[in-house]
């Protein structure tokens, strides 16, 4: 069966239920009449006559959960969820896949949670179905046996897998070439590949859900799932539901949204749910990875940095995040199976949580949950299996051996020479001076080894920096530019350049118009949001920028502590500034025209006032750090500040934004934190956004 892929578009209508991780959560008026794609969920049983009533299509349908796709407009969305039989109705989300690759080489992983022992009593899970709901699996890698799998993508009825994540993870549960050094948990599973995530890592929502109504119909006895959205689904949770209900126990990465501390629930759906045993990383050191999430929905910690694994094709790789992690559980809840098959899901559960090496605080925490997996010793279960060798010939043993010392050919990660590395994460940023001509900023990933940089303009030499991995070009006339960066090592050698990155600078009379402030007018009926009171902080600022129409909510509500994304940053700076937001095929691969901002971002590109990052993306479903924040108004209202030194302990000319971060602070509109610091690296709440915003508008009216 073949399934429409849709972009997913924003969802604004006052009686949906919220929007999912990573969709944008504003959208305009003018968008009303388009077509997206939501998924529809009833109380008792489904009813397609009502949703074709309201003008809707039915698209997929998944009679398990009463739910189903269909495409209809913004208002037929809000009069079907309107009806006493809907239980929801909630945007066709994109789902997108996390990990780093990685540069160095180890295949410690097994060591770690004990797996290597199981081997040597016959537990490698044999006779257990693992389903992997990812980008498929490769099935022309001799480390992988592929038992049969499903598609759920629109452009292939293959479940190969043509990304590379969906074998990398299903390498570290099954992989089985000892002569190459690369056994997974459990080697002798039955392998599934649901490929529910296209060649760039990404999916939807109705994806997901087709992918996973198969694996449980397949009656499978485990599910990986290495994804994750940042808000809840009712349609996820319902699935997975079903699935753990059958005795079928679902895993999944807790995400890599960590931050330093274990304050706080950044814990991904699905991994977020009751039924899902959520997944975080350790390192070598069986320390919390820096990118794993924490929150009270961790159950179990696993090794996720620096992961070697099969890769798309016939080849090898290391990869980095809690999707690295979460499949080493999986093996282990495979080995549990076979050896325990009268078990059902919730003892096994059980039984990891009382084997799992206590980390960090006493008991269950935040960062490791009950702590780090620990295959536990079935040296007292009787499994005596059929050998398949011939007489004679000795049967080779899984044996876990250094990836290093084995000739691997085709890794999907490409490793320059150490002092050749080429500078990544090249990022721009614009300011004006009184003349009108541009001061543009350049940073870049630091390399190791090297001495000094070459910065190319345009593909000509333009200076040599040493040590620091940033540099400013200054006084740049208007047009627009292409900026390149390569490292140089101790011996001369420079590496090949990084990807390009343009800017345009504005001209002067541009910079003008754009200085000439005014507030836009009131709009007829300003929505009141349920969960902003008279009396919170921001509650003027939010009441002021709903009433022109800049922000607004769904559902009735604003949901103020919400990290606020860099796509619906642009689109509220659009809408201050009367942008036109006609859709737009934008020059950014994540930023299609069905996206509910691209006029916004287009026109944003177009002025200069952004450029991306070197990958060719915008990211706009990633929360706007503060410094990015302040680049953005900096370059938009060209904020002019003589001085970088704004007073904060953590802002540096270096610092993205630094010059605005300065005015702002001049000018009162940001104030900072009680230890004097400014936290540029932090992401900004929608209240956070709003009340700066409001106070930069402000100003520059007065």
């Amino acid at each position: 069966m073949k399934h429409r892929i849709i972009q997913t578009v924003a969802a604004s209508v006052l009686l949906l239920s919220y929007p999912l991780g990573g969709a944008a959560q504003e959208s305009t008026e003018s968008n009303e009449n388009i077509e997206d794609t939501y998924i529809v969920g009833f109380y008792d049983s489904l009813d397609r006559e009502l949703m074709e009533e309201v003008g809707g299509e039915t698209k997929d349908v998944w009679e398990s959960i009463e739910a189903a796709a269909v495409t209809m407009t913004e208002e037929e969305a809000a009069l079907l969820s309107n009806h006493a039989e809907v239980e929801y109705v909630e945007v066709d989300e994109e789902i997108q896949v996390d990990a780093e690759e990685e540069t160095e080489l180890r295949n410690d992983g097994l060591d770690q949670v004990k797996a290597t022992d199981a081997a040597e009593h016959n537990v490698t899970g044999e006779g257990v179905d693992v389903a992997v709901v990812d980008t498929g699996i490769s099935t022309s890698h001799p480390s992988l046996d592929v038992e049969g799998g499903y598609s759920a993508v629109s452009y292939t009825d293959s479940y190969d897998d043509d990304n590379g994540h969906g074998s990398h993870t299903a390498g570290v549960i099954a992989a089985n070439q000892p002569s190459e050094g690369l056994v997974g948990v459990a080697p002798d599973v039955d392998l599934y590949a649901v490929k529910v995530l296209d060649e760039a890592g990404s999916g939807t929502l109705s994806q997901m859900l087709n992918g996973m109504e198969w694996a449980v119909e397949q009656d499978v006895d485990v599910i990986n799932m290495s994804f994750g959205m940042i808000q809840h689904s009712n349609a996820m949770e319902s699935i997975v539901d079903e699935a753990y209900e059958n005795d079928t126990i679902v895993v999944a990465a807790s995400g890599n949204r960590g931050e330093s501390s274990s304050s706080g629930n950044r814990v991904e759906y699905p991994a977020r749910f009751d039924s899902v045993v959520a997944v975080g990383a350790v390192d070598e050191n069986n320390e919390r990875a820096y990118f794993s999430a924490a929150g009270d929905a961790v159950e179990l910690a696993a090794p996720g940095v620096d992961i070697v694994s099969t890769y798309k094709g016939s080849s090898f790789g290391p990869l980095s995040g809690t999707s690295m992690a979460s499949p080493f559980v999986v093996g282990g809840f495979a080995l549990l199976k076979e050896a325990y098959p009268n078990a059902d899901a919730s003892t096994l559960r059980e039984m990891l949580h009382d084997e799992a090496l206590d980390l960090g605080e006493d008991g269950r925490d935040d960062k490791y949950g009950y702590g780090l997996l620990q295959i536990p010793d079935f040296s007292d279960v009787d499994i005596d299996k059929e050998k398949d060798t011939e007489e004679g010939e000795d049967e080779e043993q899984p044996v876990e051996e250094d990836i290093d010392e084995n000739p691997i050919s085709d890794n999907p990660i490409d490793v320059p020479e150490e002092d050749l590395e080429t500078p990544s994460n090249v990022n721009t940023d614009v300011s004006y001076n009184q003349d009108g001509s541009a001061n543009i900023s350049i940073s870049w990933d630091s390399v190791d080894e090297q001495i000094s940089y070459s910065i190319f303009r345009d593909g000509e030499l333009i200076d040599t920096v040493s040590d620091e991995a940033s540099y400013t070009d200054e006084n740049v006339s208007a047009g627009t530019y292409q900026y390149e960066v390569a490292a140089i090592n101790e011996n001369d050698e420079e590496s090949d350049k990084s990807e390009a990155v343009e800017v345009t600078v504005e001209t002067n009379d541009t910079a003008d118009d754009e200085n000439s402030f005014s507030w836009p007018d009131r709009v007829e009926s300003t929505p009141a949001f349920d969960d902003v009171n008279a009396d919170y902080w921001a509650a003027h600022s939010i009441e002021e920028l709903s009433a022109r129409g800049i922000i607004q909510g769904s559902d009735g509500e604003f949901r103020p502590s919400e990290t606020v994304r860099r796509g619906q940053s642009l689109a509220m700076i659009g809408r201050l500034l009367e942008w036109d937001n006609t859709p737009a095929d934008t020059n950014f691969s994540d930023v299609s025209e069905s996206y509910f901002g691209s006029g916004f971002i287009e026109m944003a590109t177009d002025k200069g006032y952004i450029s991306g990052f070197s990958d060719g993306t915008f990211r706009p479903n990633d929360g706007i750090t503060r410094g990015q924040m302040a680049a953005i108004l900096g370059n938009v209202f060209h904020l002019q500040q003589d001085s970088t030194d704004t007073g904060f302990e953590d802002v540096d000319p270096d610092t993205t934004g630094a010059e605005t971060i300065a005015y702002l602070a001049e000018h009162d509109i940001v104030n900072g934190y009680d230890d004097n610091t400014f936290r540029p690296n932090e992401t900004l709440t929608r209240a956070q956004f709003a009340s700066i915003f409001y106070e930069l508008g402000s100003h520059l009216q007065e």
